[in-house]
């Protein structure tokens, strides 16, 4: 169990946003053949996360918000965010393929678009669920404006990113209209070819050392 408490944990924050949702909606056949889409899209969304030792904190009707703080997702939780997001990305392609029938238009331009920050955040029980507040979870999902099918980095997490997995991923500059601030400057990021394979947390290895005692007994 993740520890809720008024000390800020340091972790990256990562929001997927539905491009061109309401316009989604609208070229549903039926309000029934939609809600499905975006139920079994969600929960895909939903098991890539976790499976990427992600922590899934809600779906906001056209987006999910997740966080992958350095406590529980270990020390690689910057590549495991990225490699998560564009997982997402492609999960998302392929059930609105599988889901074409359900659309009396298909357009091609819809998918996520992902931001991702990195800073201190606070972890709160709210209606008996755990959520996540601060700074970084608003620029991650003011980055998620980034066209369909990108992950826009902020300032942060780039650095942090790139010090440590630099030779894992590349990135080009760009910039995103941010309303009341302005054009601010952010990286447009991708995983290498290079293949990685992440660390434990140390939760995870605590838990198979515990398990193999107990086979052991």
């Amino acid at each position: 169990m993740m520890p809720c408490s008024p000390m800020p944990y340091l972790g990256r924050n990562s929001f997927a946003d539905i491009r061109r949702s309401t316009e989604l909606m609208l070229k549903a056949r039926k309000p029934q053949l939609f809600a499905k889409f975006i139920s079994e899209t969600c929960s895909e969304l939903e098991s890539i996360i976790k499976l990427s030792h992600g922590v899934f904190d809600k779906f906001t009707g056209d987006g999910v918000l997740a966080f992958f703080p350095d406590f529980y997702s270990g020390p690689d939780a910057g590549l495991l965010a990225l490699d998560a997001a564009q997982r997402c990305q492609e999960a998302f392609s392929e059930c609105y393929k599988q889901h074409r029938r359900s659309f009396a238009t298909v357009m091609t331009d819809v998918g996520l678009g992902i931001g991702i920050d990195y800073g201190p955040v606070h972890l709160l029980r709210v209606a008996g669920g755990i959520t996540v507040v601060g700074s970084p979870v608003v620029y991650a999902c003011r980055l998620s404006g980034a066209p369909a099918g990108h992950v826009y980095v902020n300032q942060p997490a780039f650095e942090v990113m790139f010090d440590k997995h630099g030779s894992y991923c590349y990135a080009s500059k760009s910039s995103l209209d941010i309303k009341h601030e302005g054009n601010i400057l952010c990286y447009d990021v991708k995983l290498g070819k290079t293949r990685f394979n992440a660390a434990k947390p140390e939760w995870q290895q605590a838990h198979e050392v515990s398990n193999n005692s107990g086979e052991l007994e």
